[in-house]
């Protein structure tokens, strides 16, 4: 099951709330009064397509319909907001599933009016309420990125970087209602305000942030004897704005990073592969960026990279109800700690499944066969652990014993497995037994469903592991 599917199911189980919606029928102002709602209060997910009891066929078109989202949200809610809108696929039904993050610049409106969440309904904003929504956008002014850089000014920030962000947002549908020129730009997302530059500004596209942001940095470490070594085998430092930082640590990746060469069991071509999957690197990377704390001046992004891991420590902690133990992930809303620098990766199209940047991660790690990656949090800092080995397959003596009758070659059934231990174990322990093998490849699957058959590989015995 797909992590997006898993994540629907998760919605539809929780029911409406104050940051749920079901919208059954493909309703247009419905939906756009309902994602101004969740963007003046706590934001949200909108299913389109289910009404909390049946689903609805949306599929005509379904494509044609996230197009036109994207672009009446653009066009038609004030200030431009951070929404992410896809089609999905659940129990054979299309669906829209849109992902609306908490404004930073509340009040928001559709149609010159504004909307709010009370309970699991959407209405119309009270005067009271707009009162509120203006006060409140008053306390998101005062955050760190929207402080200002003491004696920058224009002539301090890289103004390419700004012109290609603005490009990038207009090529991509993203820049539609948006300022073409610098100053209006910077203004409309308050990271300039008159002649005052404000802190997001340097971060996000200084010539020398370092020069007003002492903790601007990003450090790379290379220990090739773990964490006991006392030798470095490389530190380089990174004090570029945000942009050319990021492009710089892709570049040491993509350089640096070894190849694993692997021989399959059943082919004598070596095959080879980077031995961490590249997007997840860069959402990682994306994540440390986008959500640290910058306002902790000792902090800065340290990237430890060692024999079989590496280690991505960012100021900051992830809020409790987002990851238990350290790498079960719960079903959960983004909650952004810099929304301005978020925006800004998203227009440059950097960002584009909101909220699911650690699921990806850790389904991309899944996939190549690695060991889960760990999250911790610890004294106001996040470390995100990514390994670089083989997730362990547990063999147990059962299993070992049943491989060492087999020929290579020789099939037989999930039947014929249980039948081999005289009745002591269930279907269930079978199959179970069976999904390790098949993981491990010491066996093959032919065919599907009733007449299911298995075979031996050439693939050597493993190792008894449990």
């Amino acid at each position: 099951m797909s992590r997006d599917i898993s994540f629907i199911a998760e919605l539809i189980q929780q029911k409406e709330s104050i940051q749920i919606e079901f919208v059954g029928d493909y309703k247009v102002p419905q939906i756009m009064k309902v994602i101004c709602s969740f963007l003046n209060t706590q934001g949200g997910w909108v299913l389109v397509g289910f009404d909390g009891k049946e689903f609805k066929n949306i599929s005509e078109g379904i494509e044609n319909k996230v197009s036109e989202l994207k672009n009446l949200i653009v066009d038609q809610i004030f200030p431009q907001p951070l929404v992410d809108i896809r089609c999905e696929q659940y129990k054979n039904q299309n669906v829209l599933l849109i992902n609306v993050i908490k404004g930073s610049r509340q009040p928001y409106t559709y149609e010159k009016k504004y909307f709010v969440r009370s309970g699991k309904q959407t209405q119309e904003a009270t005067a009271d309420e707009i009162s509120l929504l203006l006060r409140t956008s008053n306390e998101y002014a005062s955050t760190w990125e929207k402080q200002t850089a003491i004696d920058a000014t224009l002539e301090d920030l890289v103004q390419k970087e700004i012109e290609v962000t603005i490009n990038e947002a207009n090529k991509i549908g993203r820049g539609r209602s948006l300022p073409n020129d610098i100053p209006g730009f910077l203004n409309y997302f308050q990271l300039v305000d008159m002649s005052l530059i404000r802190n997001g500004s340097i971060v996000l596209f200084g010539k020398d942030p370092i020069k007003f942001i002492s903790q601007c940095q990003i450090r790379i470490t290379v220990m090739p004897h773990g964490k006991t070594g006392s030798r470095f085998d490389d530190t380089v430092l990174i004090e570029d704005n945000l942009f050319a930082a990021f492009n710089r640590i892709q570049e040491y990746f993509t350089r640096n990073l070894p190849m694993i060469s692997e021989f399959k069991h059943d082919k004598w071509d070596r095959t080879n592969r980077e031995k961490y999957p590249m997007d997840a690197l860069d959402e990682a990377i994306l994540n440390a960026m986008v959500h640290r704390d910058y306002a902790d001046i000792s902090g800065d992004i340290t990237i430890n990279i060692y024999p079989d891991k590496m280690e991505i420590i960012n100021s900051g902690e992830i809020p409790p109800d987002i990851i238990s133990g350290k790498n079960k992930i719960k079903e959960h809303h983004s909650v952004l700690r810099n929304p301005t620098i978020a925006h800004m990766f998203y227009l440059r199209g950097k960002i584009e499944k909101l909220g699911r940047g650690l699921s990806l991660i850790k389904d991309r790690f899944i996939e190549y066969g690695l060991k889960v990656p760990e999250w911790t949090s610890q004294s106001g800092y996040t470390t995100l652990t990514l390994y670089g080995s083989s997730k362990p397959i547990d063999v147990n003596e059962r299993m070992f014993t049943f491989l060492k009758k087999l020929k290579v070659g020789e099939q037989f059934s999930r039947e014929d497995f249980e039948r081999f231990f005289e009745g002591s174990i269930s279907e269930k322990t079978a199959r179970n037994d069976i999904s390790k093998l098949l993981e491990g490849e010491w066996v093959e699957r032919l065919g599907e469903g009733p007449a299911t058959k298995y075979f031996r590989t050439n693939k050597e015995l493993p190792e008894i592991t449990g």
